[in-house]
């Protein structure tokens, strides 16, 4: 038996079951992962400008004349400026260093430990700077010379800091000296007494100047009662130790040089050198000398009574 299928229909048979057959899809897959993000927002240091010291090439040009005696301040100004604001100084930490060669400083420290040195004013001037006004007192004794250089230092409240130690300045010399007692006294002698010590006349060096020759200028003792009778200068005598009775150099009316007495032959001149017992080594035990003065009584022509005079004491410093 033949059958025959028209071409026709065929097409339609197959189009049916093309049409009718499922469709399938795959399912999607997700999976989560976490992870942080930090973002640090760094603390910004300060920065010093010094308004009141003029400087080139580190080079200041002020000076400071020292007062004999006594003690200087100096005034230091800066502006601090903090990106972060100016409540983030922290103005308590504020530090000025005056420093020589490694050898000598002088401080103002606003706070250490808790404890207030010197004096460190503080002004907030814009949102960003704080205006800081802090001074140094300096001694008679710190050294005259031209390299003394200023190292200021202040921190935030993070932590931060900020230097500045780009200029120097200069101390002067001083020249000063003093007597803690302006007399000496020979007490009771008589006639014909030799080597008869006074009391020791203190020279004081109140500034910062080194002298290389102490000279003393003396003068005849008149009577006080008797005003005809004198003791000459050339009776008395003057050394800067009482090691040795009456050794020393004759005075006169006129300027004599001290010698210093510890060395064989030629004797160097005797000298006063700054310094204080407050100061730094090797100044520490410099800054006074003794002098001492004896006299040979003469022998006669002169009646008890008291002799008085006045002397005259120099210092040198030699080119």
């Amino acid at each position: 038996m033949i059958i025959r299928i028209k071409k026709s229909s065929l097409v339609l048979y197959l189009l049916l079951i093309f049409v009718s057959a499922p469709v399938v899809y795959a399912a999607a897959s997700t999976v989560f992962v976490a992870f942080k993000v930090e973002l640090v927002i760094s603390n910004r240091n300060p920065a010093i400008a010094i308004s009141n010291v003029t400087t080139t090439l580190g080079n200041s040009q002020f000076s400071v004349d020292l007062t004999s005696a006594g003690t200087t301040k100096v005034l230091i100004s800066f502006n601090v400026t903090d990106a972060d604001g100016s409540g983030n100084i922290n103005a308590s930490s504020a530090a000025v260093n005056f420093t020589l060669g490694g050898t000598q400083y002088y401080s103002n420290i606003s706070a250490q430990s808790g404890a207030s040195f010197g004096n460190c004013l503080n002004t907030s001037i814009s949102s960003t700077v704080v205006m800081m006004n802090c001074s140094v007192v300096l001694p008679y004794y710190a050294n005259a010379s031209a390299n003394w250089f200023i190292n200021i230092s202040i921190k935030d409240l993070n932590g931060g800091s900020a230097v500045n130690d780009s200029a120097k300045f200069t101390i002067n010399t001083v020249s000063g000296l003093a007597l803690p007692a302006a007399f000496v006294n020979f007490t009771n002698v008589n006639l014909g007494q030799l080597n008869v010590p006074s009391s020791p006349l203190i020279l004081n060096n109140t500034g910062n100047d080194d002298f290389d020759q102490i000279n003393i200028t003396a003068a005849a003792l008149v009577g006080t009662t008797i005003t005809t009778e004198t003791i000459a200068a050339t009776s008395f005598t003057a050394n800067i130790t009482n090691a040795t009775a009456g050794s020393g150099v004759p005075l006169a009316t006129t300027p004599i040089t001290l010698r210093e007495l510890t060395q064989v032959g030629t004797l160097d001149n005797a000298t006063i050198v700054h310094g204080h017992t407050d100061a730094f080594a090797p100044n520490r035990d410099k800054g006074n000398r003794t002098l001492f003065f004896w006299v040979n009584v003469p022998s006669s022509g002169l009646s008890s009574q008291l002799y008085n005079a006045t002397w005259n004491v120099t210092v040198v410093n030699l080119p």
